[in-house]
């Protein structure tokens, strides 16, 4: 009798020892599965996020390379297939017997550089292949419609002084826009200018 009690006593605290090992297993599965739930939303936001960071920096990439253009050859907004010619020009005066006042340098479709220095009597004109690199990336400057826009407009740009002279000229899609701009400071003149010197300075210095 007393071996039944004893027995019968036993079975209760197993069954109450499972009853705990099965609720605590239910949470710990729960709890696993919360988890689980919250590690994934977490990870598909950071994978979302380093997308369009990698998205963004491909698209910065593509235009100064001239990377993932369009059928039509445009990048960035600026067409260009579209592209002729880009042509800078200075000179002052007055000039010295045997002097050189005048120099230009004059990018064409296809990435041809040509190069008279100013002021080197003896130079001769510098033509070279550019970097198609280097070409995408001057003509994101040259054939920006914020330039062309600039050089249609009524003349004169500024007011520049009498003794030296530049002038700029671009032939896009046909379509030629020039005009005098000596000491012009805004920023399509500028970038224009800049990366006139900066192709001089790499293929013909």
């Amino acid at each position: 009798m007393g071996g039944r009690c004893a027995m019968k006593e036993w079975a209760r605290i197993l069954t109450a020892a499972l009853v705990v090992v099965v609720v605590s297993g239910c949470g710990k599965d729960d709890d696993a599965s919360a988890s689980g739930g919250s590690t994934g939303a977490s990870a598909t936001t950071t994978s979302g996020g380093s997308a369009s960071d990698a998205s963004g920096t491909s698209g910065s990439t593509g235009t100064d390379a001239g990377s993932g253009s369009g059928s039509d050859g445009s990048t960035g907004g600026v067409d260009v297939a579209a592209f002729e010619r880009f042509l800078i020009s200075s000179a002052a005066g007055p000039c010295a017997p045997g002097a050189d006042c005048d120099g230009f340098v004059e990018l064409l479709a296809g990435g041809t550089l040509r190069v008279e220095r100013f002021g080197e009597t003896e130079s001769d004109i510098v033509v070279v292949q550019i970097a198609a690199d280097d070409y995408d990336a001057a003509v994101q400057v040259f054939a920006a419609p914020e330039l062309s826009a600039l050089l249609d407009a009524p003349e004169p740009l500024c007011d520049p002084p009498t003794d030296i002279f530049e002038s700029m000229l671009v032939v896009v899609d046909g379509v030629t826009h020039d005009a005098t701009t000596t000491t012009c400071g805004q920023a399509p003149i500028a970038a224009a200018r800049s990366m006139a010197q900066a192709l001089q300075d790499e293929y013909a210095p």
